[in-house]
């Protein structure tokens, strides 16, 4: 897997649940790119960011 296959799963994961070979894929992957494993992290805290921006809407 390549870093653009990589960063494509890791984007689709935050929609959708990746099947069993993706997983193994991006998990592999992740482990041996750091720029990946970066970009895991930064999808992961922005995922988090927009839960607490969606729960603090004015009623």
């Amino acid at each position: 897997m390549n870093c653009l296959q990589a960063t494509k799963l890791i984007s689709d994961a935050q929609e959708r649940e990746l099947n069993f070979n993706e997983k193994i894929g991006v998990k592999t992957h992740v482990m041996l790119c750091p720029h990946c494993r970066k970009f895991q992290a930064q999808c992961a805290k922005m995922h988090d960011l927009m839960k607490q921006f969606a729960g603090n809407k004015p009623e």
